[in-house]
C-alpha cells in the first residue's frame, strides 16, 4: 500500500500541526493513546461495538462515577469478560517518579449489605512492559485482591492525576524494578471470586472487569527521557483515531528512500506499507493490515538503514 500525504509543504505542515497536537495533548492529559490488542472473554460485552470502543478506554475516566453509583455507561465503560484481556499504548513513556506512576480506574463501588459497607470488585492483574512484547505482572493476592486493578471506587468529581482524591487503583513501577514503561497489560480475574462463595468479595452479580481509563501520573517525552516536557515524537507509531481507523505515522530525517514494512514473531515480512523517496519530516499512512491475530512489527528504515521498529496486536 502506497498511499500517503506528503507530497505538499501544506500537508507536510498539517502533519506537523497534527503530532504537535497530539503531543500536547499526552503530556497534558497523560491517558492511554492506543489500543495494542483486546481479547475479550466471555459474558457480557458491554462497550465493545464500534460505536464504543476503542474511545471509551482511551480518555479520562468517567465524570459522572461516584464511589457509591458506578460508571455504567458504554461511552465511558469496556468489558473485558471473565478471563478477557486488553492491553493499552502510551505515546508518552511512563516513568517511575516518587510515589504511584499510574491509575487503573475501573466500576468498583461501595454498597451496603446488612449495615455493613462492601465493595463491588471485579479485578484484573496488571502487566507493564517497555516493548509490547514482554510483560512484568504486578504482583497480587487473590484473596484480599491487594495489588489487582478495579477494587477502589472512582470519584469523577476529582482531579484523576491526583491519587489521593481521585479513586481508582495506583500502582508504582518500582514496584517491579523498572523505570519506565509504554505498554499495560490487563487482565480479567473476576472468575476467582465469582467462582468461590467463601470469597470476601464474593457476589452472585459479578461479571467482569470494566475497564474506565488508564492516565499516566509521571511521563517523558520519548527519546528524551525529560519527564513532562517538550513535543512528543517518535519514529514511527500505530495510531488508532477517535473513529476507529489506524493509521501509520512516521517521522523521516532527510530526503531519502524510506521502506515501512510489517513483519511476523518469525522474522518473515507480511506487508510492505510504504516503498517511496520522502522528504524530510511527518508523514501519515492510512493502515488496514491483513495481518491475523498476534504480536506484530512494523519497521521504518532510510536508506537501507533500520531507524525503529513498532510492536502492536491485532485480534480478529
Amino acid at each position: 500500500m502506497r498511499e500517503r500525504k506528503t507530497s505538499s509543504p501544506l500537508c507536510f505542515l498539517f502533519g506537523a500541526f497534527l503530532l504537535l497536537a497530539i503531543s500536547t495533548s499526552a503530556v497534558a492529559q497523560r491517558h492511554a493513546d492506543t489500543v495494542v490488542m483486546f481479547r475479550p472473554g466471555s459474558g457480557p460485552g458491554i462497550g465493545r461495538e464500534a460505536a464504543y470502543f476503542p474511545n471509551n478506554v482511551l480518555g479520562l475516566p468517567d465524570s459522572n462515577a461516584r464511589p457509591t453509583v458506578p460508571s455504567v455507561d458504554p461511552v465511558q465503560i469496556l468489558s473485558l469478560g471473565l478471563g478477557g484481556e486488553i492491553v493499552l499504548g502510551f505515546n508518552a513513556p511512563i516513568v517511575d517518579g516518587p510515589g504511584p506512576d499510574f491509575t487503573v480506574f475501573e466500576n468498583a463501588f461501595f454498597y451496603n449489605l446488612g449495615g455493613k459497607q462492601r465493595t463491588f470488585a471485579e479485578p484484573a492483574a496488571v502487566a507493564v512492559s517497555r516493548d509490547g512484547v514482554s510483560f512484568t505482572q504486578f504482583p497480587f493476592d487473590s484473596v484480599t485482591l491487594l495489588g489487582c486493578a478495579g477494587i477502589t471506587p472512582t470519584d469523577g468529581r476529582a482531579n484523576p492525576f491526583d491519587p489521593t482524591i481521585s479513586g481508582g487503583d495506583q500502582f508504582d513501577l518500582s514496584t517491579v524494578g523498572l523505570d519506565s514503561v509504554r505498554y499495560i497489560r490487563l487482565r480479567d480475574l473476576t472468575g476467582i471470586v465469582l467462582n468461590n462463595s467463601a470469597h470476601p468479595f464474593w457476589d452472585p452479580t459479578l461479571t467482569s472487569f470494566d475497564l474506565d481509563a488508564v492516565v499516566a501520573l509521571h511521563t517523558a517525552s520519548p527519546g528524551n527521557g525529560n519527564a513532562d516536557t517538550g513535543a512528543i515524537s517518535q519514529p514511527i507509531s500505530l495510531q488508532i483515531g477517535r473513529d476507529g481507523q489506524a493509521v501509520v505515522m512516521f517521522q523521516v530525517s532527510q530526503q531519502s528512500q524510506v521502506r515501512v514494512r510489517l513483519w511476523n514473531r518469525l522474522g518473515q515480512q507480511s506487508e510492505q506499507v510504504v516503498d517511496a523517496t520522502l522528504p524530510a519530516g511527518i508523514h501519515t499512512v492510512p493502515f488496514h493490515p491483513a495481518a491475523g491475530s498476534g504480536i506484530w512489527f512494523l519497521t521504518l528504515e532510510e536508506s537501507g538503514k533500520l531507524v525503529a521498529t513498532y510492536p502492536f496486536g491485532v485480534m480478529r
